[in-house]
């Protein structure tokens, strides 16, 4: 196979000038702020041992309540379900 002139291997995509910088997911919470699990308690005493890890598992928690919303808004509207099933937020 030969290398035809004028093309590089190593070709880089640089991202649109449009696209800002991602969107953070996880919320950032203060340690005296109430707890995101619903207990009354303030963060610190509450999940603030448990970390990230927590954070994350809330965001991942809210995004499948907003895909199953979503679901069922297509579903609503007569989109049929092989459609639905492969929807993505």
């Amino acid at each position: 196979m030969a290398i035809k002139k004028g093309r590089s291997l190593n070709k880089v995509v640089w991202p649109s000038a449009g696209s800002g910088p991602a969107t953070r997911n996880v919320p950032k919470i203060g340690r005296n702020e109430a707890c995101p699990c619903g207990s009354g308690k303030k963060y610190k005493d509450c999940h603030q041992q448990a970390g990230e890890a927590f954070l994350h598992k809330l965001a991942r928690e809210k995004q499948k309540e907003e895909l199953r919303a979503l679901r069922a808004d297509l579903k609503e509207r007569g989109v049929p379900w092989y459609k639905r099933m492969f929807y993505r937020a």
